[in-house]
């Protein structure tokens, strides 16, 4: 071989041999490095973790011959303790790590060192007295092993209790972060689910079947807000145990008086809510629950909520799981929103803002419908209404007189007809019922008698009797065919 002299040329060099390392002994803290550095460069090898714990156990067993290991753990998430052991009978691992993980030595002698990461406590892992070293093992150990098999053994169990640990920090990691992209996935499923709903008690029902994987709770519950009755009206959830009610009033309620006042979600628990709450909770086996208030544009729509069979709630539910429930709830909240929207602007353009009533357009309609499918035996019957007099009274009283008197003509003729009638107004002081499914054609006249009997008692306008008649035409169509224009035209030329 030539090196280079100090000039830059080459100079011939002597060739120097290096013998091969000999393999360190058994037990000693050479062959103890070695296997710890093999350990560690182990886990950038991708393995699953349940294979990485089974590999660093075996390398723990290479620095510690002739001891019996045992790692018992209970991964985030999991349920049981998992498990590994070398040099015992597999009867008694099982029995032995629970043991361990309880806290106490698994035998006399025993060293024990805790697997902790810096977020949890992850188990423990213990080195057992083994059986007596045979001559063979002593043989190969060699002279500078140390004869106690234990010997030592905190120092090697910690350093691998930091490997066990990193293996289920990355474990953790990963079902972390499967758990958050099904949660993702379920959202997006969610926000399309809700966008396609058609009316409030889909957007619900789709919420209640997706919310418990994205919570992470055993039930959800879906109440919306009734403004006139004062109280929540169960819509979607779990099926209620009988008796169990579905419907919550604000004044037997106070944490719904305190949700309606502050707006703030609220944590329910069995001891320390309402009586009327508690009773609540106690007749669906629940003891621990999440309320989150259902919001639009300051508006109160209604309440989710998130509960858990007794014993099963986390130890903190007002953290993550209460997060999780108002992401979730905004989303509900908007989708109510939508269709709330959506109806007020579909009722603007069909009904009469004055009256309430339908309008002429939404009349129409339900006429096409009645006589599309009404039955060759049975009859529509269509009645136009005009007020005499309606000028004078607004000349006389005012507009505002004017107004209140078709509100009372509305009200008289929704009293007047029958419930699957369509009352509507046509124009100014002009009104028009719908009478579908008559099984006569002379069962116009009772209506037609009840209508015109809303008009023998005198309004009352500012405190005044005011008397106000009403002109009626009738048209009756038979059979399965008919056009609703045609039939609106003969009830308005019939009027008398």
């Amino acid at each position: 071989m030539r090196t280079p002299d100090r000039g830059g040329r080459l100079r011939p060099g002597r060739r120097r041999s290096t013998p091969p390392s000999a393999p360190a002994p058994a037990g000693t803290t050479a062959q103890r490095l070695t296997a710890l550095e093999a350990a560690a460069a182990g886990l950038s090898s991708g393995a699953e973790p349940a294979v990485a714990l089974t590999d660093l156990l075996a390398h723990a067993a290479r620095a510690l011959p002739g001891a019996a290991l045992l790692l018992a753990v209970t991964p985030a998430g999991g349920e049981a303790v998992l498990s590994r052991a070398v040099g015992l009978p597999e009867e008694q691992v099982a029995g032995l790590a629970a043991v361990l993980v309880s806290g106490s030595a698994p035998a006399a002698g025993a060293v024990v060192v805790d697997v902790v990461s810096g977020r949890r406590w992850h188990g423990r892992v213990a080195a057992l007295p083994g059986p007596a070293a045979t001559a063979a093992a002593s043989a190969e150990a060699g002279p500078d092993a140390d004869p106690d098999p234990l010997a030592g053994a905190g120092g090697v169990l910690a350093a691998y209790a930091g490997l066990v640990a990193a293996v289920l920090e990355r474990w953790t990691a990963g079902e972390e972060a499967r758990r958050e992209a099904a949660r993702a996935e379920t959202l997006l499923t969610l926000a399309a689910a809700l966008a396609a709903a058609p009316n409030a008690t889909a957007v619900c029902a789709a919420a209640a079947e997706a919310l418990p994987a994205v919570v992470g709770c055993d039930r959800i519950g879906l109440l919306l807000w009734e403004t006139g009755a004062g109280r929540l009206r169960a819509v979607a959830g779990q099926t209620s145990p009988e008796g169990l009610p579905l419907e919550l009033y604000a004044e037997e309620t106070p944490e719904l008086v305190g949700m309606l006042t502050d707006r703030r979600p609220r944590v329910l628990r069995w001891e320390t809510c309402s009586p009327a709450m508690r009773d609540l909770l106690g007749a669906g086996g629940v003891t621990d629950a999440l309320a989150v208030p259902l919001m639009a544009g300051g508006a109160f729509l209604g309440v989710v909520t998130a509960a858990w069979p007794a014993g099963s709630a986390p130890a903190a539910p007002e953290g993550e799981q209460l997060d999780r429930l108002r992401g979730a709830a905004d989303q509900v909240a908007v989708a109510l929103d939508r269709l709330r929207l959506a109806d007020s602007l579909h009722h603007q353009a069909t009904h009469d803002p004055l009256t309430g009533l339908p309008n002429r357009e939404l009349l129409r309609q339900r006429l096409e419908s009645a006589l599309t499918t009404v039955r060759a035996d049975q009859h529509v019957g269509v009645l136009c209404c005009d007020l005499d007099g309606f000028a004078a009274v607004n000349d006389e009283h005012g507009g505002q007189a004017g107004d209140e008197l078709l509100r009372q003509v509305a009200a008289r003729l929704r009293a007047a007809v029958r419930p699957g009638d369509t009352i509507a107004r046509l124009g100014a002081d002009e009104f028009a019922v719908v009478l579908p499914g008559l099984g006569a054609a002379a069962d116009v006249e009772a209506v037609l008698a009840r209508v015109r009997a809303c008009f023998t008692e005198p309004f009352r306008l500012a405190r005044r009797p005011v008397p106000v008649g009403c002109a009626v035409g009738v048209a009756v169509h038979s059979g399965e065919w008919g056009v609703a224009d045609d039939l609106l035209r003969a009830a308005r030329a019939d009027r008398r």
